[in-house]
């Protein structure tokens, strides 16, 4: 339990240490294969993916602002940016993303976009920026879905709450641990 509360408040600095993980280990591994060479490809694949992962965040911002502003934390929220203290409402956001339910990139709808997209730009994008952009959304995405499937501090269930009934466990567990495969298949491509 002690580390779990540990994870939880440390979740942005692992977050960081994730995201730059994969990143090079895939840069590493396609680098030794002769898949890829330095230049400016590499930039732009990692610059996608930085983004790419940064813009799951924007979920949280879309629910304070637009999708449900009359809660405590959306109001909160609004009154630290109109004092122009952005980054300091952004961590509060961050925070107490726990009180935060209905994300609209945190479910298992979007969960299926982001597959079909990432096929989509599997085998049709060529550009590393929207590659990049696309591994960078699927791992920040199964890398919440994890936390959340183990954690159980924000429960996983959250993430089905555009379904209107209510999931087994082994549903739940089909869907988490497909994703995961998916996104590796996925992924390793991107």
């Amino acid at each position: 339990m002690v580390l779990m509360d540990r994870l939880r408040q440390g979740k942005l600095l692992l977050h960081q240490v994730v995201l730059f993980g994969v990143l090079l280990i895939l840069t590493g591994a396609r680098l030794l294969v002769g898949r890829w060479e330095i230049d400016l490809y590499l930039l732009w694949w990692w610059l996608g993916a930085l983004l790419g992962f940064s813009f799951i965040f924007l979920d949280r911002l879309y629910y304070a602002f637009w999708q449900h502003p009359e809660e405590t934390l959306s109001i909160k929220m609004k009154d630290l940016v109109a004092r122009g203290e952005l980054v300091r409402g952004l961590v509060s956001v961050l925070e107490e993303r726990t009180d935060q339910t209905k994300l609209a990139m945190r479910s298992v709808l979007f969960l299926g976009a982001w597959v079909v997209l990432g096929i989509f730009a599997l085998t049709s994008v060529g550009a590393p920026f929207g590659r990049g952009f696309m591994l960078g959304m699927g791992l920040h995405l199964v890398f919440d879905l994890l936390a959340d499937y183990f954690d159980r501090g924000r429960d996983v269930r959250l993430w089905f709450w555009q379904i209107r009934r209510e999931l087994s466990e082994p549903e739940v567990r089909t869907v988490v641990w497909g994703f995961v495969i998916l996104f590796v298949l996925i992924g390793w491509g991107l």
